[in-house]
């Protein structure tokens, strides 16, 4: 009897090992060459915010010029900056000017809660040259605007004078001759949007020709690095003397007064429009203005920095 369980044993052990191997031979998978285990590459990370301020230097001014816009909303309610300027006024061309500026309130909107103040200390170039805003050679030392404040009326200091400080309507007949911009306007987020606006409607038009000159660092500007645009007009253009006026119709003034070149030079890292040239077709000078040493400043200035009273300091 044992005998015969051994056995059947044995026969269905055969048994098994014999469907074993069938199976291996017809269900095994045929070898596989190896490889390397898969490794992820997550894919091109998007470009940086400098990275897209560069391409629009590059692509789109407008757009460009409307990233600053921002750029400055969201870090500053003003500023103090040296400004180094020349510029044709009524068909002269004037001596250099370096003026220290302080401005606040120069954003503007429906809801805007604060006024334009800017003060301007010459250090060298104030206007006394026979210019009747002036009185002759006495030449000023330092300007004042404070909206809300004196009737609005800019005040002028003039320590050679008789009378040293005297107040006159910031559009009259001789501030338009003195300057090419209103002291409204002498802001540098009023600059940004003065550019802003005008090319943006040219755009808008269909006119807009502007070339992107490359990144360089302009000595101008204090050595910064700059992006560099130009725009090249189809006509003569003047600016309005403020932004909320049209710009001059006259041909005589525009023949007088009119450029056809644009060349910004934009800050590459901080996206402030610190350098402006404005030429003739035939490359003669209109008008240059450089600001260098920027301090954006987002808190309060102190109460008496727009004051007449400052003025003599």
């Amino acid at each position: 009897m044992a005998r015969r369980v051994v056995v059947s044993l044995l026969i269905a052990g055969t048994l098994v090992l014999a469907g074993v191997g069938a199976y291996s031979h017809y269900f095994t998978p045929p070898p596989v060459p190896p490889a390397d285990v898969p490794v992820f590459i997550s894919p091109t990370a998007p470009p940086t915010e400098s990275e897209q301020f560069a391409r629009l230097a590059e692509t789109d001014a407008v757009a460009m010029l409307a990233a600053c816009l921002t750029n400055y909303e969201k870090e500053a309610t003003g500023f103090r900056a040296t400004l180094a300027k020349r510029e044709r006024v009524a068909g002269k061309l004037h001596e250099p000017e370096l003026i220290r500026v302080v401005g606040t309130g120069d954003v503007p909107g429906p809801d805007k809660k604060t006024a334009i103040r800017v003060r301007m200390i010459w250090d060298q170039g104030a206007k006394g040259d026979g210019n009747p805003l002036f009185l002759g050679e006495k030449k000023i030392k330092a300007t004042l605007y404070a909206e809300g404040q004196l009737s609005n009326q800019m005040t002028i200091y003039r320590p050679e004078a008789s009378v040293e400080v005297w107040h006159i309507n910031p559009k009259i007949e001789m501030a338009r001759k003195s300057s090419r911009y209103c002291i409204t306007d002498a802001g540098m987020y009023r600059s940004m949007l003065r550019t802003y606006d005008a090319w943006k409607k040219r755009q808008e038009a269909g006119v807009l020709t502007v070339a992107y000159l490359g990144k360089r660092v302009i000595p101008e500007v204090g050595g910064r690095e700059c992006f560099v645009v130009k725009r090249t007009c189809k006509t003569a253009e003047v600016d309005p003397f403020a932004l909320d006026e049209q710009p001059p119709t006259d041909a005589k003034v525009i023949d007088r007064d009119g450029f056809t070149e644009v060349t910004l030079f934009i800050d590459a890292e901080r996206r402030l429009q610190l350098g402006t040239v404005i030429r003739r077709t035939d490359g003669e000078l209109v008008g240059e203005y450089y600001f260098r040493d920027v301090e954006l400043v987002k808190a309060e200035f102190p109460s008496d920095t727009f004051t007449p009273a400052a003025l003599r300091n």
